[in-house]
């Protein structure tokens, strides 16, 4: 569901260093006028140029700490290095300016839309065109579910199904034998699970069908490098000790099936089988 966004006018005004100064002097003066003369704080807003709401503001920004005494009275006077302190202070928790820009969207909608590339190859070819400083995939996918970019994602809603296209040289899970019996130990199944942690990394599990015994590795990052190397870990910590067959869906992590295969070799050369999505 898309956001609305009301845009609209705030009247007000930035107030430099030598500004806050001057009201200083304005204010304070006129705080020490008989109270019949003073003017009111629209008045001096007025007087000074300034909305009247930029001007409360701004006084109660830099009122002093201990009041003063005038004519036996106490009043509150305004401090200009008071103000500019609390200026200060607030640019310094100040956080990094959004990546995600109206030049960075329009860019983004050109890349997604127009050229009907995915999030992460819109950013990937934006980096390759020198573009620095750009959002990170999940902050991308936020932006185009939320409809800030103008990309409706239930487009898709009703789309036909689309099925994924099956890899040169995998075999089909039609070609693995029929282990509805589990009468035979040695036949795996191997997935990926993302981490829901900033969604960097995950963990790699095996089971084995027969006795539902189970292998779970960790993985820094969803990479085939990643997978192969917890693959190695696996096999030089003995956990596997027999395998005939392993049967994997096709992510992208999981693709290299010959080295997968390789790996698996010495233990009896099993196929590495790949189902295929519908």
């Amino acid at each position: 569901m898309s956001r609305t966004y009301h845009i609209h006018h705030v009247q007000g005004q930035h107030i430099t260093h030598d500004m806050r100064f001057h009201i200083e002097i304005v204010y304070n003066r006129n705080l020490r006028q008989p109270k019949k003369t003073r003017l009111s704080l629209r008045q001096l807003a007025k007087e000074l140029g300034l909305p009247k709401s930029t001007l409360h503001d701004e006084i109660r920004r830099g009122r002093v700490p201990r009041p003063n005494t005038f004519k036996g009275k106490d009043i509150w006077d305004y401090s200009a290095e008071i103000a500019q302190q609390a200026i200060d202070i607030g640019h310094l928790n100040k956080g990094r300016p959004m990546k995600m820009n109206t030049t960075m969207a329009k860019l983004l909608r050109v890349e997604i839309v127009e050229n009907r590339r995915s999030p992460y190859d819109a950013l990937a070819h934006l980096r390759k065109q020198g573009f620095a400083d750009l959002p990170s995939e999940r902050s991308v996918y936020l932006h185009v579910h939320h409809g800030d970019l103008g990309i409706s994602p239930s487009r898709r809603k009703h789309a036909k199904p689309r099925r994924s296209l099956k890899m040169p040289g995998n075999l089909s899970i039609e070609e693995r034998p029929d282990l509805a019996a589990r009468d035979e130990f040695g036949h795996w199944e191997m997935d990926t699970i993302v981490s829901g942690v900033h969604g960097k990394g995950g963990l790699l599990v095996l089971i084995e069908r027969q006795t539902r015994r189970y292998i779970v590795e960790k993985l820094l990052s969803l990479s085939r490098e990643e997978v192969l190397r917890a693959l190695r870990r696996i096999l030089r910590s003995g956990r596997m000790t027999r395998v005939l067959s392993i049967t994997t869906d096709n992510g992208s992590e999981i693709l290299d099936h010959a080295a997968i295969e390789s790996l698996f070799r010495r233990l009896g050369a099993p196929k590495v089988i790949v189902k295929e999505k519908t």
